[in-house]
């Protein structure tokens, strides 16, 4: 299913399928350490932010670049996850991401969108900026391929 990326007014997800997606967001460990949010999701959308801690920082004091990917690929998926549960799900196939400026900021907020969806496989994006002193700058920018696989 394509996704019209004119739409003027974003579709609102079904209460149950938010409620399931958040319960699956829920359990991604890695992310509840970190203390990640699921701050948005529409059909083919999602948005996911991340508070700085020393847990997700590098040496320089900026965000860590395996937590900028990793944040990255998880609202990518989910984005992918909004059209496919509850009959399927994704799971990350590969993904190619470009840091385009440091991490250097408070939080870092990643919002996915998907490009194509089929059967088998679903190509998303994401972009990720990082947010300083109130002001959001482009930290990176990812594509991915998902396998689409059948919902436990």
């Amino acid at each position: 299913m394509y996704q019209d990326a004119t739409s003027a007014v974003p579709a609102a997800l079904d209460h149950t399928l938010a409620l399931t997606l958040l319960q699956s967001f829920n359990g991604q460990g890695a992310l509840m350490a970190w203390n990640a949010k699921l701050t948005g999701m529409t059909p083919g959308t999602c948005e996911i932010s991340l508070p700085y801690s020393d847990a997700v920082s590098q040496q320089h004091g900026y965000f860590h670049g395996g937590v900028i990917g990793t944040l990255a690929d998880a609202a990518g998926g989910y984005a992918a996850n909004t059209l496919l549960i509850p009959v399927s799900e994704c799971l990350t196939a590969e993904y190619k991401i470009n840091i385009v400026a440091p991490g250097i900021g408070d939080t870092l907020i990643a919002r996915g969108k998907v490009l194509k969806s089929g059967k088998t496989l679903v190509v998303s994006s994401a972009e990720v900026f990082v947010v300083n002193q109130g002001q959001e700058k482009l930290c990176a920018i990812m594509q991915q391929t998902l396998f689409v696989i059948a919902k436990k």
